[in-house]
């Protein structure tokens, strides 16, 4: 591996020197494959069995190192076009997961700060800390983002998304355990032209959206730019709870707006992006691509949603909740009346909106003499990379490909648990920085074979600053965390005959990572700046995790018709292992071990009733091994505060998925996907047990139903242009937050949403018109709990957005 890695690091070396010689900032797709507009079929494999003829749905995908038709790739794909994330209002990565089967994207709740909490078929990550890896691969134009901060996306210039469902050990590497998530930018190509787009709605939503597509050298040298700024007030108010409560004990923070403090859930950002692609012959492209996103957010919108222990409101008997001295209630949760599907937990009867938090962000007494502080109402993000793509066609049939890449960003968040006590106020401002370098050789044999070998490096910095106040801690962290990964990848098929083929892929990963804790004292407190006794042992204090693994994949593919494919597989995948990032004693700094998953995968992809219908559909059942769970109990002494990853066990996981698209007549679409999972553990390890998980509990983030259905029609208007309505409704199951199981605290309802846009476009499709709602029938729901009555006796919700609308008008030109 040592010589892997020298090489690896040669090729990095030359590539970035190349970078640097053609002074471009930009971003690419990552990938020669388009999806066809034209109605002209694209480019295929000349060993492969002939496709039908394509159509404007037809969606070429990149998932095997090479492309394919969608319907050709005998993979569980969701591929969706940028035109379509349009048509169904979808502006952020977690948008594409409505309609895709099993799968769950969806914003962190406030104390994971800007992150996504991503799952594929139950299988993935919801806490974004630098010591636990995803469980399901991001990559934007074929750049890896290691972490869940930072993940969650502007969908900006999109060509398409693709959903990959089921481990991907060999085609993608560590941490694509669930599966992978990959984005595509759109290429300069030399065609010219571009777009503005200006959008204005509820929540004094504004935004301005555009691209332009440019030749620099003719024949030779294309440049493709976009941006986007995106300003919008928050959703859920902040009130000072004395103002409107006078009888109260809490101290007042007075406003003259109504008793209000502010807002939570404001957006503040302008991100844009940029590809210079050079093409000087045709057997070399090397493209240079940047991005760069300044996010100055407010804080993520939270809720309280239940004060109380672990037992429920009889744990404290009838005694009020006092915190330094103050009422907040009693243990039921009065005086905060609820108006969510959690029953008479939460709010206040000042309003009658569920979107309502009295956090102040300020701890104004406290426990260790200090003096009151305040932190930031923030959750921004400022990101920016760069990276390097060449393709040298070697001889007609052999290829060679590098991806050079450099990321970095910096988010400041604050959470806290949305009362006026401020029991867990925590500011946390932390960084990453992540090189990495792939190299693939891809080839053909004949008729008779397809294949791709490589190499990749992977390197990581990172460093997680943090003022941490709990009832019975106050210090500061700023853990940091080192890692490195080189893997070397084999991937082939095998064309038995014009309809059977063979499929094998085999990647060997090594990985070392180490988990440096730091624990200091807050300034002028009672310990003069030094950890208090309870933390001074974990200062300075390493946790190292390393080790290898080899994943192997292993299908047969058969096309029956040119409409008809069969495909069955057997395909593994691993979450890398690590350590405690949230230990309160010594005795917790705990390391784990790597989450690993077989999986075994039966499926087929149609064209029926003459390409009117497109029907595929898989079926699946999972091994999933040393699952690693998060408990509020520790299985150490003390017990508690404790937040501890642990392997908990094996578990069965099945499940099947539908995906339709229907084109009865002209101008009329209808889609349409199911999703069913089941979690079944099998066994649990003796730590597990006495942290509370129990054999009939279900995993987290599982969800046993997800369906949706759209629909659009576009009317022909003749001279005037066309109009096309357009209504999509998602449904999801409820599902648990944590792996300890306690209904109702730690259920997220399932939900019902509905959104609906209305689309103009004049004759010559230079002018778009577009109203939309979302959220139409302005259903309350939670995109996440946050439960942590183990620290603070409370609960706390992220509220998802209510009904908005908005209008846009875009130019193209």
């Amino acid at each position: 591996m040592n010589l892997a890695a020298h090489l690896l690091r040669t090729a990095s070396a030359g590539a970035i020197g190349l970078m640097a010689v053609t002074q471009a900032a930009a971003q690419d797709s990552g990938s020669t494959a388009e999806a066809a507009q034209d109605g002209q079929a694209p480019d295929a494999q000349a060993n492969a069995p002939a496709p039908p003829a394509t159509s404007a749905n037809d969606i070429v995908v990149t998932a095997q190192f090479r492309s394919q038709r969608l319907q050709d790739t005998p993979i569980a794909i969701t591929a969706v076009s940028g035109d379509m994330l349009e048509a169904r209002s979808q502006t952020s990565i977690a948008d594409v997961a409505a309609q895709a089967p099993n799968v769950n994207l969806q914003e962190a709740p406030a104390t994971y700060g800007p992150s996504i909490q991503a799952f594929i078929r139950g299988v993935g990550q919801g806490d974004s800390t630098f010591a636990l890896e995803p469980g399901v691969g991001l990559y934007v134009d074929d750049v890896y983002y290691s972490t869940l901060q930072g993940s969650m996306l502007d969908l900006l210039d999109l060509e398409r998304v693709e959903i990959l469902r089921g481990p991907q050990g060999t085609l993608a590497g560590q941490n694509s355990i669930g599966g992978a998530i990959k984005l595509y930018s759109k290429k300069p190509d030399g065609s010219g032209g571009g777009y503005l787009q200006a959008t204005y709605g509820r929540f004094n939503r504004t935004e301005l959206r555009g691209g332009i597509n440019l030749t620099v050298v003719p024949d030779q040298l294309f440049l493709r730019a976009s941006g986007a700024g995106v300003k919008k007030d928050g959703y859920v108010t902040r009130y000072d709870y004395r103002c409107t409560h006078p009888d109260s004990a809490v101290p007042t923070f007075a406003s003259s707006d109504g008793c209000k403090l502010g807002t939570e859930g404001g957006k503040s950002y302008v991100a844009g992006r940029g590809t210079l692609r050079w093409v000087p012959n045709d057997r070399l492209e090397v493209s240079i691509i940047g991005d760069i996103t300044r996010d100055d957010s407010e804080s993520a919108p939270s809720t309280l949603l239940y004060v109380g222990g672990l037992s429920g409101p009889g744990s404290s008997a009838t005694a009020p909740y006092m915190v330094n001295g103050v009422q907040l209630g009693t243990p039921t949760g009065s005086p905060f009346i609820s108006y969510s599907p959690y029953g008479d937990f939460a709010q206040d009867s000042f309003t009658d909106s569920p979107y309502v938090s009295y956090e102040n962000y300020l701890n104004y007494a406290p426990r260790d003499g200090t003096a009151p502080y305040a932190a930031s109402a923030r959750n921004s993000l400022d990101t920016w990379g760069v990276s390097g793509q060449v393709t040298l066609d070697l001889t007609d049939t052999l290829s060679l490909t590098s991806i050079t890449a450099y990321r970095s960003y910096n988010a400041i968040f604050t959470s806290a648990e949305s009362s006026p006590i401020n029991t867990a106020l925590t500011a946390n401002d932390v960084t990453h920085h992540q090189f990495s370098q792939e190299l693939r050789l891809s080839g053909s044999v004949d008729d008779l074979l397809d294949y791709t070998v490589g190499g990749y490096y992977f390197d990581s910095t990172s460093d997680g600053g943090s003022r941490v106040q709990l009832p019975t801690l106050e210090f500061r962290q700023n853990d940091h965390v080192e890692s490195e990964t080189k893997a070397v990848f084999a991937n082939a098929e095998l064309h038995v005959t014009d309809k059977l083929s063979l499929i094998g892929g085999l990647r060997y990963t090594d990985i070392s990572k180490s988990f440096e804790y730091a624990r200091k004292g807050n300034p002028g407190s009672i310990y003069g700046g030094v950890a208090p006794p309870a933390l001074a042992p974990l200062d300075g204090l390493v946790r190292v995790f390393s080790g290898d693994r080899v994943d192997y994949r292993a299908a047969v593919q058969y096309r029956w018709t040119p409409d008809f494919m069969t495909y069955a597989q057997i395909a593994t995948g691993f979450k890398s292992g690590g350590s405690n990032p949230r230990p309160f004693f010594p005795s917790q700094a705990l390391t784990h071990d790597p989450e690993k998953l077989t999986a075994y995968e039966v499926g087929f992809k149609s064209d029926l009733l003459d390409r009117m219908l497109r029907l595929n559909v898989s079926a699946f059942f999972n091994k999933y091994s040393d699952i690693l769970v998060s408990v509020s109990t520790c299985p150490t002494v003390p017990a508690a505060p404790c937040a501890l990853p642990l392997n908990a066990g094996e578990a069965d996981v099945k499940g099947f998925e539908v995906e339709a698209n229907l084109r009865p007549i002209d101008g009329l679409l209808i889609d349409a996907s199911l999703g069913y999972l089941d979690f079944d553990y099998q066994t649990l390890s003796p730590l597990a047990e006495s942290a509370g998980v129990t054999l009939d509990m279900n995993g987290p983030f599982v969800q046993k139903w997800r369906w949706s259905v759209g629909g659009q029609y576009e009317i022909d208007l003749g001279d005037i242009g066309t109009l096309t309505p357009r209504v999509d409704v998602n449904s999801q199951s409820s599902y648990y937050s944590t792996a300890i199981n306690r209904p109702p605290f730690n259920v997220v309802p399932g939900r019902t949403l509905v959104n609906a846009r209305l689309t103009y476009r004049d004759p010559r499709e230079d002018w778009q018109l577009s109203l939309e709602v979302t959220n139409l029938t302005n259903r309350l729901y939670y995109d996440g709990l946050f439960d942590n009555r183990a620290s603070t006796q409370s609960i706390q919700g992220r509220p998802g957005r209510p009904r908005e609308w908005a209008l846009s008008i875009k130019r193209y030109f």
